[in-house]
C-alpha cells in the first residue's frame, strides 16, 4: 500500500491543499477497510484503476470512477479487495462555491459523479486523469483545470474566507464575536456567507474542525491519554469527546483509532 502527497503551486493554494495518489493491491485475504469520516474538506477522486466499494445506509455499492466527496458531517466504510489506483484533490474547505459556483450547502454529504457535477467538461477531464501516465501529469492537468475556474471574489466572501481560515486556525475554538470583528456583514449575512461557503453554520463548522483536529493530534502525539487527547483538543472533557466521536465516526475514541489512519494523517 502506498501513499504519496504532492502540494499545489502558489497559483491554486488557496483552493487546494494537496493532491495525494493512493495505491494497494488487496485481495479476500487482506481486505482493505477505511473509515470516511466527517470532514469540513471536500475531495475530488479519480480512480485510474477502480475497485473501490462504499458502504452506506447498510448498502455496498461500487464508488464512483471520479466524483467529488463533498465534506460532511457523516462516515461511511470504504473498502477492496482488489487492485485499486486514485488520485485525489484534498480542497480547502471553502473550495466548491469558488470552483463549481454553487452553494457548498447544495452537496454537503454527498458523494457526485464528475459528469453529474460538470456535465462534457467533467467527462473530458477525467479522460484526461484516467489516460495519465503518472502522479505528476494528473497534478499538471487539475491545475490547469483549477487555474482556468479561478474567479474573483467580492471583498465580503473574502473577508468570510478569512474568518473561516481564523476559525481553523484556532481548531475551531473561536466566539462569533471574534469572527465578526473583521466582518463588515451583520450576523445574519456572516453566516448566510459562511454556510454558502462551507455548507456548515459557524458553529457546527466549529464542531467538525475541532473533531478533526483532535484526530491529527492524537497520531502526532500517541502517547496522549483519552482526557488529554480531549483537553489538548478544546474539549470540555473526555465525555465530550466520546460524544462528538460517536456522531462523526459512528464509534467511540478507542474503536477509531484501532483502525490505524496514520498514513493519511501524517501524509
Amino acid at each position: 500500500m502506498e501513499y504519496e502527497r504532492i502540494y499545489p503551486k502558489s497559483s491554486i493554494n488557496h483552493l487546494v491543499q494537496f493532491f495525494w495518489n493512493f495505491e494497494g493491491d488487496f485481495a479476500e485475504t487482506s481486505l482493505y477497510h477505511h473509515s470516511s469520516v466527517a470532514s469540513i474538506y471536500p475531495k475530488l477522486a479519480f480512480q485510474y484503476i477502480p475497485g473501490m466499494m462504499i458502504m452506506e445506509n447498510g448498502e455496498r455499492n461500487k464508488l464512483f470512477v471520479s466524483g467529488i466527496q463533498s465534506q460532511t458531517n457523516a462516515f461511511y466504510q470504504l473498502s477492496s479487495n482488489q487492485k485499486v489506483g486514485i488520485f485525489g484533490v484534498y480542497l480547502q474547505s471553502y473550495a466548491i462555491p469558488l470552483l463549481f459556483n454553487i452553494p457548498a450547502y447544495e452537496i454537503t454529504n454527498h458523494n457526485i459523479e464528475i459528469t453529474e457535477l460538470l456535465g462534457k467538461e467533467g467527462a473530458f477531464l477525467e479522460e484526461q486523469i484516467l489516460n495519465c501516465r503518472n502522479v505528476q501529469q494528473r497534478v499538471d492537468i487539475i491545475t490547469r483545470f483549477i487555474e482556468n475556474r479561478i474567479d474573483t471574489l467580492s471583498p465580503n466572501v473574502k473577508d468570510t474566507i478569512t474568518a473561516i481560515r481564523y476559525l481553523i486556525l484556532n481548531d475551531g475554538n473561536a466566539r462569533m464575536q471574534e469572527l465578526l470583528e473583521a466582518q463588515f456583514l451583520s450576523q445574519r449575512q456572516f453566516e448566510r456567507n459562511f454556510k454558502m461557503l462551507t455548507g456548515f453554520s459557524p458553529k457546527y463548522f466549529s464542531r467538525i474542525v475541532r473533531f478533526e483536529k483532535s484526530i491529527t493530534t492524537a497520531y502526532c502525539h500517541q502517547l496522549l491519554s483519552l482526557t488529554e487527547l480531549a483537553l489538548h483538543s478544546g474539549y470540555f472533557d473526555q465525555a465530550h469527546m466520546i460524544r462528538a466521536y460517536r456522531e462523526f465516526t459512528g464509534k467511540n475514541p478507542s474503536a477509531y483509532f484501532s483502525e490505524d489512519q496514520s498514513l493519511f494523517v501524517k501524509g
